[in-house]
């Protein structure tokens, strides 16, 4: 039957789990994955049929991308906290090469700005181009050491008991919300007054969806300082990630099952007992931990008598995050052939982010707000060898739901010519983008296909298409409610909704999770010097 299965054998499917995950995203096979390693029975859910959620990769004729791993910070040492769990859910079996010393590179009209990797060197690098804004961006890059230290206590709350929120929330809280109830421009606003310098500080925006006028500053300082030391991309492409993670939860007995869309969170005298699945099969155990997101899971899942008024009212106040559009290109020649950078290239349409995208998002024919391009056939040093005389390139860009709303409800590929028609526009804008940075890929695309909105909706199933669930807003940290510990006992939240953005930032939720349950801080075991 393999690793994975599509329906439990005869004698799994009456037992009972220590653990049931919805979903099989990062946050939920990180937890599995440490669930298992400490001897419990765990069962991953997965609607799809690939597992992996937005860490799994997808294939068109001989080529191969990846959906949500672009890159990933804090992996290039192997004491850092991050690179610690990976390597105990993978048994280290999961390999890491470094990016380029340039990790992102900003393209804007009159010139280009390097952010390289060594938070001196980042420094050095910004002081060069704006010297008069020394003060400034020194002062900048103090703030984001400071925002990671504030969020150290702000997430240890997440497996505090919640009868203890309305004492830790104030306490453990009150110094990262310093941060995150500002927005970014707001903050960056008090440290200088160049327009130019403010967008090339915002030029990642991307990395959350939210432009510096709307984003919380918090989670842009937690994104940007993960990155100040570079980046790096797993060798074997992003589905090496669930390939060494899903024997770690077989060996342990457990299952990864897909095609198994849940219905329904069983709840009894507001303790969760298990789950319901869409073809009526009940599956009970001790937990049930959701990486289907906040909205989903308290909002579609959990019967509507449990849903707490003030969880209703908290969702209501943070919109879903933007959708994108992806355009997935399959290259001819070799990754040596076609000379693609390992750095990711983001084209801007100008310095004021929140009027670029205020414009797009007004105006399909308004200039592409920001593009982000990036090959990870240029950046895994396996690809030739798994992949030889081919290479890719994605290009992402933000793009409204509302767009293709009318759409809705309608089938993949048989959504009409005038969708079809859409999408031909937007593609071949985006194509335009590619070949202006990379010209050398003239006559060397040999295949394209264009995702939208529709399509995260359809195949990650998220709300409105969603790129990075609820949107990380001012408001979206000021909800006591948004946690690992949800309102219902045994009730566990993984993913980028419970922490914020990143599959690290998952992965991270996924500890927590698995902290609560077996009443041990994980993470602290894995710090260690002589864990395993």
């Amino acid at each position: 039957m393999g690793l994975l299965s599509r329906r439990a054998d005869a004698s799994a499917t009456g037992a009972s789990f220590d653990v049931i995950f919805i979903g099989s995203g990062m946050g939920s096979l990180g937890a599995a994955a440490v669930l298992s390693r400490h001897g419990l029975k765990v069962l991953v859910l997965e609607r799809h049929s690939v597992a992996g959620g937005m860490t799994h990769t997808f294939q068109r004729k001989g080529y191969e991308w990846d959906v949500g791993v672009h890159c990933l910070g804090k992996l290039h040492d192997p004491d850092e906290p991050l690179r610690r769990v990976f390597d105990f859910v993978t048994e280290g079996a999961l390999g890491w090469a470094r990016m380029d010393r340039v990790y992102d590179r900003l393209v804007f009209a009159d010139r280009c700005h390097d952010y390289v990797t060594g938070a001196e060197a980042f420094e050095a690098e910004l002081c060069g181009t704006f010297p008069s804004e020394r003060k400034a961006i020194t002062a900048y890059v103090r703030l984001l050491h400071g925002v990671k230290r504030a969020s150290l206590r702000y997430f240890i709350q997440h497996v505090l008991p919640r009868w203890m929120t309305p004492l830790t929330h104030p306490v453990l809280g009150w110094p990262f919300r310093r941060h995150s109830n500002r927005t970014t421009r707001d903050v960056l606003s008090s440290l200088t007054s160049d327009p130019r310098l403010l967008g090339v500080l915002t030029g990642q925006w991307g990395n959350y969806a939210l432009p510096p006028g709307h984003s919380s500053f918090a989670m842009h300082a937690l994104v940007a300082e993960n990155y100040l030391e570079g980046a790096c991309y797993p060798v074997g492409g992003a589905g090496g990630i669930l390939d060494h993670i899903a024997p770690v939860i077989t060996r342990a007995g457990g299952q990864v099952r897909v095609r198994a869309e849940v219905k329904e969170i069983l709840v009894k005298d507001g303790r969760a007992l298990g789950v319901r699945l869409t073809d009526g099969e009940e599956l009970r155990a001790r937990y049930v931990i959701s990486g289907a997101g906040a909205a989903q899971t308290l909002g579609s899942l959990l019967p509507e008598p449990w849903r707490p008024p003030e969880v209703t009212r908290g969702l209501q106040r943070i919109p879903q995050s933007i959708g994108h559009l992806g355009l997935y290109l399959g290259l001819k020649g070799a990754p040596d052939e076609v000379a693609l950078p390992a750095t990711n290239v983001w084209v801007h349409a100008g310095y004021d982010h929140d009027a670029n995208l205020r414009a797009f998002t007004r105006a399909v024919s308004a200039p592409l707000p920001v593009v982000y391009l990036s090959s990870s056939s240029a950046r895994d040093p396996s690809w030739a060898q798994r992949h030889p005389g081919r290479s890719t390139l994605t290009a992402l860009c933000p793009a409204p739901y509302d767009w293709f709303e009318k759409w809705e409800g309608t089938r993949w590929r048989r959504r009409g010519a005038e969708y079809d028609d859409l999408k031909a526009r937007l593609s071949e804008r985006l194509l335009c983008v590619v070949l202006e940075q990379f010209p050398q890929l003239k006559g060397r695309v040999a295949y394209q296909e264009l995702s939208t909105p529709l399509s995260t909706a359809h195949f990650a199933h998220r709300p409105r298409g969603s790129i990075y669930g609820l949107e990380h807003s001012p408001e979206r940290f000021r909800q006591p409610w948004l946690r690992s510990r949800l309102p219902i006992q045994g009730l566990l939240l993984v993913g980028q909704d419970a922490v914020s953005v990143g599959v690290g930032a998952s992965l991270m939720s996924g500890v927590l999770a698995a902290s609560i349950v077996l009443r041990r801080n994980v993470l602290g075991d894995l710090l260690r010097k002589d864990s395993p």
